[in-house]
């Protein structure tokens, strides 16, 4: 599995579809499934979301490279659509025959110019996407993107002929780059063919570059992007690169560049985000288990036996019943303090860090969090942008950060969704009790919330306002800790 964290709608996807350099074939869309239905959350950073069907069924997706989503009948990067939009979303099957990869999306406007030209605009800012199709010597042969073969070739076709250079750079299969001022290296085109473009994603432009030194991440299947001459060379904006190099360090450990899905062959053993072959790390008495050994599922507490050390929770979307034991030592977060057993409210949405049993299930856990905890330790906070009855939408965003010249900024947002709320919300203001009504746009909140069952939708429990108040409860709920002897 793999774990698609940070925002409202961190879940677990299949991974084996999505180790580094996996696939390297565009989407053949006679395979493809169309739903129509509601876009509800998007992952500006790990290319992710979620719609809910017509039918009310909830889908979590995620967005293999070369795929690129459609608003306005032409090609946006997510952080354009905007959420509530009313679409087709063109789904493929991951390796494990789930309906999780977007493709495209289809909202049946007409093209709209101002929209193309937004696009083009990001796209030119990060660098053309595409992926290495071969090397030799001291060339490099790929594959650009687009979701518009002929709108490509109108914007870049100039640019993409033999004689031309740019720059060469590294990035990741969710287009992420590292430093694009080291990670890469000035080209010149030798070579540009025209290749097919029935499958979607593909460009119809290849092009072979010659460089001055291959880099190791200039291997096949690996995914690069290409600034062109011209344009200027320059780092994705903080919380976006891999590396936020010339800021303050990164606080969101779900931001920064994960080593078990970029660099597997350092772990011996499966996690949620790579070595699918391998055997998972099995629990040794008294010892502390390594980085990313866990396998985490999301669930809804609702048995807890306090005396035995264990208890059920539904596992979301599907709703299956796992029953768990907690490990000795372990540790349990709730509301950004550590808290015993007894102390967890059933009936919400908690994070839950499992381990295998001796018979191979996944019952043993370690650790278990809620989603206010999980945000608090990544430093970000939600920011409501509108308040639409029952639904508020909201835009996750990080801390004041340090730039080149020591001065503080605020980076852009990393993802935004539609929280439902009701009658059975609680509001929480300072130490007051306060009425749904009272949540206002600009209001910077933590929330709880129960889980996304079949046939009940998730819902929020309860929502703090105000970074005071955050910092309030978490106190409150530490000193009868600190004080336990």
């Amino acid at each position: 599995m793999r774990t698609l964290c940070a925002p409202l709608f961190a879940f677990v996807l299949s991974f084996s579809s999505l180790a580094v350099g996996a696939g390297h074939e565009f989407a053949n869309l006679a395979d493809a499934k169309r739903v129509h239905g509601e876009l509800l959350a998007l992952d500006f950073i790990h290319r992710s979301g979620e719609f809910r069907a017509d039918d009310g069924v909830l889908t979590r997706f995620f967005m293999p490279p070369y795929a690129i989503m459609k608003y306005r009948g032409v090609e946006a990067d997510l952080r354009e659509v905007p959420l509530g939009t009313q679409m087709t979303f063109v789904m493929l099957p991951d390796a494990d025959g789930k309906l999780t990869q977007l493709v495209t999306t289809d909202d049946g406007q007409p093209a709209d110019a101002a929209q193309l030209k937004k696009f083009r605009e990001f796209t030119e800012k990060r660098g053309i996407a595409g992926w290495i199709d071969k090397t030799d010597g001291s060339t490099v042969t790929l594959t650009f993107f687009s979701g518009d073969p002929v709108a490509f070739q109108t914007a870049y076709g100039e640019l993409l002929a033999v004689g031309k250079g740019g720059k060469l750079c590294v990035a990741n299969d969710e287009l992420r780059t590292w430093n694009p001022g080291v990670d890469g290296e000035g080209c010149s085109i030798t070579e540009v063919n025209k290749v097919p473009t029935e499958c979607f994603g593909s460009s119809g432009v290849q092009i072979t570059v010659k460089v001055s030194n291959m880099l190791e991440g200039f291997r096949r299947g690996r995914v690069v992007r290409v600034f062109l001459t011209g344009w200027k060379v320059q780092d994705q904006f903080y919380g976006e690169s891999l590396m936020g190099y010339g800021f303050g360090r990164m606080l969101n450990q779900e931001l920064v560049e994960n080593v078990a899905k970029e660099y597997p062959e350092q772990f011996p053993f499966r996690t949620d985000y790579s070595n699918a072959k391998l055997p998972w790390y099995q629990l040794k008495e008294g010892v502390k288990p390594p980085p990313f050994s866990e396998h985490v599922v999301f669930g809804e507490l609702v048995e807890a036996d306090v005396k035995n050390g264990g208890g059920q929770f539904l596992a979301e979307l599907g709703g299956e019943k796992v029953g768990f034991t907690l490990t000795k030592p372990h540790a349990i977060k709730y509301l950004g303090a550590d808290v015993r057993f007894e102390q967890l409210p059933k009936g919400q949405r908690y994070r839950f860090h499992l381990y295998q049993d001796e018979k191979g299930a996944f019952t043993r856990v370690s650790f278990i969090s809620d989603e206010f905890s999980h945000c608090s330790a990544n430093a970000t906070t939600a920011r409501i942008t509108a308040v639409n009855g029952k639904r508020l939408h909201i835009a996750w965003q990080l801390p004041l950060v340090k730039d080149y010249n020591g001065d503080m900024q605020r980076p852009e947002d990393i993802g935004s969704a539609i929280l439902a709320v009701g009658d059975a919300t609680r509001v929480w203001k300072g130490d007051q009790q306060v009425k749904l009504a009272d949540v206002k746009a600009g209001d910077v909140v933590l929330f709880n919330r129960t889980g996304e069952l079949p046939g009940r939708p998730s819902s929020c429990a309860d929502l703090w306002i105000g970074e005071e108040t955050h910092k309030m409860v978490t106190e409150k709920l530490r000193k009868p800790v600190a004080g336990k002897k």
